[in-house]
């Protein structure tokens, strides 16, 4: 039997003479079941024992090291070689797990936010590269600082609201007018702001369609900007599904995956 579940679960040691291994289970699952658990930075497969396991149920189980590849691969991405070639659910299946669920959220009210998140998760930098652990471990909080930056520097160099009103039975802009330099650092600002979530976003959307080998449907050469360019909100809420297995671990809107922290290590 194959495991669906995405959360890989921490494991601490456990001396015993043997090379073994303390793991937590994600879920209440039956005898036979296998999924995937990680110790010393090295994922693994567990298959449950005869007497089956209880969420959050501490296991020994055996632990033979394994020569590490160069290669990232996406935090909880589990065992999800049957969903190689194909999307978990559509680009409009935002409310899959419910209206007010933390992923939607985040993606309605801060696109980019999530866009970080599971840019860390897949384990690239703030600009949409791969990266190394010191590097994609910030890029969360460096996407926060593009944001805020961009708010701040959004609110000093705001040109007037229009204001209307009605003369001589026309409605006239009667709102001050802007210096020519605020309207084009403005503008400025507003441009390089889209195009960097255009680009970044694109990026992040082809390096997923590549992890899972999922090919384009439509516009050939161009699907990954045009999905970031026409609907962002949607995609960059796709790619957080892709991405995790919220049936098995919570979203959360402020942690650096977007993903409720795993248990705490123990060694025992």
């Amino acid at each position: 039997m194959s495991s669906k579940y995405g959360a890989v679960p921490s494991a601490s040691a456990v001396v015993t003479g043997d090379i073994m291994v303390e793991v937590e289970a994600p879920a209440t699952l039956s005898a036979g079941y296998k999924f995937d658990a990680m110790y010393d930075g090295q994922t693994f497969s567990v298959t449950v024992p005869p007497e089956g396991v209880t969420k959050g149920q501490r296991i020994a189980v055996p632990f033979r090291p394994l020569i590490l590849t160069a290669e990232a691969t996406p935090i909880n991405s589990g065992n999800n070689m049957s969903l190689l070639g194909q999307w978990k659910d559509g680009l409009c299946g935002c409310c899959k797990f419910g209206c007010c669920h933390a992923h939607l959220c985040c993606a309605w009210c801060c696109p980019v936010a999530l866009m970080g998140q599971v840019l860390t998760r897949m384990k690239m930098s703030w600009l949409g590269n791969a990266a190394v652990e010191t590097e994609y471990r910030s890029t969360f909080r460096k996407t926060l600082y593009v944001i805020i930056v961009y708010f701040v520097l959004g609110l000093i160099f705001a040109t007037p609201s229009p204001e209307l009103t009605k003369i001589n039975g026309a409605y006239v802009d009667v709102s001050p007018t802007a210096p020519t330099w605020q309207i084009i650092v403005n503008n400025v600002l507003n441009l390089s702001f889209g195009l960097y979530t255009l680009i970044v976003l694109t990026k992040l959307r082809a390096a997923v369609r590549e992890r899972y080998s999922i090919q384009e449907e439509c516009c050939a050469g161009c699907e990954d900007c045009c999905c970031a360019f026409w609907c962002g909100c949607c995609t960059v809420a796709q790619l957080a599904r892709q991405t995790a297995d919220y049936d098995v671990q919570r979203a959360k809107c402020c942690t650096d995956t977007g993903l409720e922290p795993l248990p705490p290590v123990l060694t025992v």
